[in-house]
């Protein structure tokens, strides 16, 4: 059968078996040996055609690509290469749809149309009458009005297919109306498509083939099907199959969160074709906080012991990914005795990131109110003896009331840039490593907490055999920031082991947490 002259059609079903349009499709092109051809048109000739209309749709024989208008531009519709595929099998048999008559289909194609002047009209159709459609069809096509992009039916939801700007605008003026429209309206088709399809209810059904069914075809360019093995529409540009690229972008799969007591760093894994992520405490888009293309979130403030739950999407210039639900503990709530776990990040304070788990002691003689931390600050695990000369061990060290740590462990990082303090007052509360560190309630310890824990210490033995295990760490030197004495000597407090002024520039501490920094 030809068909060339303009003509108006309600439902319309074109294939071999006889069958009836499918209720949803306003026109239901099926087959298993062939596709859909729609016109092929040139960059040029595509813009030459006047005042085109929302939604036409051609096959740019230039770009190879798909375009559709959507009202104010031409879209080219992104596409991504599946396979070089091309089979022997040339039916012949189908429509054609041409403005000079005697236009035989191409063999390849169950409704071919073409015109260089003119594209396919799908139906144009709002999200919510789209979605009033019942039982639609897998493969069913509309043209969403709301977003000015192509929707089709995967079997389950409704897919956007994604498109990049070409920034050239349509033409202006007229040319009569010479194609086919398919409506209930008795409506003429549009000046500038060859066949209209037209409805507020129904889409537009191409042949559906799957993989092997496809590749048995002798494809001409322009082909188009829906593939429904892989759920998607394809085409044939002359060399191979390509995909339409669609806003279907997995959920994000959540990776290994570090929890604290109060902190927990949600970490997920990138998707494919993301462009960026969005994550949130709750399950709306709409006020998720911009991720860029970050895959981990610190949050902080938490409870102690609590379960949380958070949500984060993926997306891209098509559409988002429906939310992964993250979910994580926090660590149990602290007492002294227990060991807690610090996620350190380098920045003003922590030279380097890295994750410790830090050992707690109370009840040391002279000061058993206090809870204490049995390593130094940074250091990866408690020291394995007094004379230990080990980095992992010794841990950072801190210039006297000053935020930035610095770790030595052949060099020092980072860089050492201040060679000269000349103070006598007490650290201020703004630059305590230990309270910036470790969380509220902690702190360095006092000139007299060092006091009275030290009274009796003559050697080293005191303060290694204490359950405090402090060895020697050595210190920076205050001109260049070199190591100098670790494993031989140690300076954690005023009078104790070495001179005052020496310790106000270069020392070491542990932290130390008062009953009332608790309440």
């Amino acid at each position: 059968l030809v068909l060339y002259s303009s003509l108006v059609y309600s439902q319309v079903a074109v294939n071999t078996s006889g069958s009836p349009p499918d209720p949803s499709a306003m026109l239901d092109v099926s087959a298993t040996n062939r596709g859909l051809l729609i016109p092929r048109i040139s960059t040029a000739d595509r813009d030459l055609i006047p005042s085109p209309a929302q939604g036409l749709l051609i096959y740019n024989t230039t770009a190879n690509l798909y375009n559709y208008y959507n009202g104010s531009f031409w879209h080219q519709l992104g596409a991504t290469f599946i396979s070089s595929s091309a089979g022997t099998l040339n039916p012949g048999g189908g429509v054609s749809i041409n403005a000079a008559p005697n236009v035989l289909p191409d063999n390849s194609a169950m409704l071919d149309i073409n015109n260089p002047t003119r594209g396919v009209l799908f139906p144009r159709i709002s999200t919510s009458s789209r979605d009033l459609i019942q039982s639609p069809a897998t493969g069913l096509i509309v043209y969403n009005t709301d977003a000015n992009q192509l929707n089709y039916y995967n079997g389950t939801h409704w897919i956007n297919v994604c498109s990049v700007s070409t920034g050239i605008p349509g033409a202006g003026g007229s040319q009569p109306a010479i194609g086919v429209a398919v409506n209930t309206g008795s409506l003429a088709p549009d000046p500038s498509a060859m066949p209209d399809v037209s409805s507020n209810e129904k889409g537009v059904l191409i042949p559906r083939l799957t993989n092997q069914q496809r590749d048995l075809i002798l494809p001409v360019t322009g082909l188009v099907i829906y593939n429904s093995t892989s759920n998607t529409i394809e085409f044939y540009n002359g060399t191979g199959w390509y995909q339409l690229i669609t806003n279907l972008l997995a959920t994000p799969v959540a990776g290994i969160h570090l929890s604290t007591a109060n902190q927990i760093i949600w970490n997920w894994n990138t998707v494919a074709g993301a462009t960026g992520y969005k994550w949130n405490t709750t399950a709306d888009y709409a006020t998720a906080t911009e991720m860029a293309a970050a895959t981990a979130k610190t949050e902080t403030g938490l409870a102690c012991g609590t379960v949380y739950t958070r949500y984060v999407w993926a997306y891209n210039a098509c559409g988002t990914s429906t939310p992964a639900a993250l979910t994580q503990t926090t660590q149990a709530c602290f007492a002294c005795g227990i060991p807690f776990t610090i996620n350190h990040l380098a920045g003003d304070i922590a030279p380097v990131s890295k994750t410790v788990t830090y050992g707690t002691v109370t009840n040391i003689p002279g000061e058993q109110s206090k809870c204490w931390i049995t390593s130094n600050l940074g250091a990866s695990h408690q020291a394995t003896a007094v004379n230990d000369a080990t980095e992992p061990s010794a841990g950072w060290y801190w210039q006297f009331n000053r935020r930035q740590g610095y770790k030595n462990a052949g060099t020092t990082e980072p860089a050492w840039t201040i060679t000269s303090i000349n103070e006598n007052l007490d650290w201020e509360s703004a630059n305590d490593p230990c309270a910036l560190e470790l969380g509220a309630g902690w702190r360095i310890p006092t000139f007299s907490e060092w006091g009275n824990v030290s009274i009796g210490w003559t050697s080293w033995n005191g303060p290694w055999d204490s359950d405090l295990k402090l060895h020697a760490a050595g210190l920076l030197v205050v001109s260049d920031g070199s190591l100098y004495w670790r494993g031989s000597n140690g300076f954690y407090r005023l009078g104790l082991l070495i001179q005052q002024q020496l310790w106000r520039y270069e020392h070491q501490q542990q932290g130390v947490r008062t009953d009332s920094a608790l309440s």
